[in-house]
């Protein structure tokens, strides 16, 4: 069976505890051309802006994931904003927001500013339980399908191993259409108790698309698996603080995390 899909993988674990709110003051800026609208440039100042709040409570958070050979000007927003998924802050709200759009030299620019509300949650990880994959082994841009039927773009597929039987929930994160939300994949086991290795996808390969709407030749994407020993309601669209504050709900001792990045061309 073939899978066409875009994707994206997570996997969680800890125990925490959690400590007093913080209000940051931050602001946030995005230069743009004509082929990003105004209220799309705003909301990665925005990005930028929570992102300096979360590296000014926890300290500067550096992914492990960063996407190789990736063409996108978005690159270290995305990549910013992902390794804010492996850190303990939370942020609760922003408040009093500005926005600014001012032009310099032909370019435009959104300036934001605003308060985040922002909580740390202490952790005491259990280093008995992990996830590991194949992925490191494979290739990080993929050439995308041209269309839906034609399969004539690069597959992949994964196997997952946690280190004890567990619950996996694999979400995505598509920024370039949604850069709030993540996106429920799948969730194993489908049938029967659960395991301690799956393939993503379950059966076949998963190839990749590009939206034709915004007429982009490159996309970033991303995956994130969880896996839990228990039964986990997570929901399915979530955006990236509701994610967390739903899993520190949860001893961390029973469930851990991965992240996952990955490029698609035409």
């Amino acid at each position: 069976m073939f899978y066409i899909f875009k994707i994206s993988i997570i996997l969680l674990l800890s125990i925490t505890v959690v400590n007093a709110k913080e209000i940051v003051s931050v602001e946030g800026m995005y230069s743009y051309g004509p082929s990003i609208s105004q209220n799309e440039a705003c909301n990665r100042a925005i990005m930028n802006g929570k992102n300096e709040a979360t590296r000014r409570v926890s300290g500067e958070s550096i992914s492990n994931d960063t996407i190789e050979n990736c063409v996108q000007e978005d690159c270290k927003l995305y990549e910013k904003t992902w390794s804010s998924l492996a850190n303990n802050t939370v942020i609760t709200g922003i408040s009093n927001l500005t926005k600014e759009i001012f032009e310099v030299v032909g370019e435009k620019t959104c300036k934001v500013k605003f308060e985040a509300e922002v909580i740390v949650l202490q952790e005491n990880k259990n280093k008995d339980f992990f996830i590991t994959t194949d992925y490191g082994v494979k290739k990080k841009v993929f050439k995308a399908s041209s269309s839906l039927k034609a399969r004539d773009g690069d597959a992949l597929k994964i196997k997952v191993m946690i280190s004890q039987p567990s619950y996996l929930y694999v979400y995505a994160w598509y920024p370039e259409d949604n850069a709030d939300k993540l996106v429920h994949v799948i969730s194993y086991p489908q049938f029967g108790d659960a395991k301690k290795s799956y393939n993503f996808p379950p059966s076949g390969e998963a190839y990749f698309l590009i939206s034709d709407t915004k007429n982009k030749n490159s996309s970033s994407e991303y995956l994130l698996l969880i896996a839990s020993k228990q039964k986990i309601n997570l929901g399915k669209d979530i955006d990236f603080d509701n994610m967390k504050k739903l899993l520190y709900d949860i001893p961390t001792s029973n469930w851990t995390k991965q992240r996952i990045s990955y490029t698609v061309v035409k």
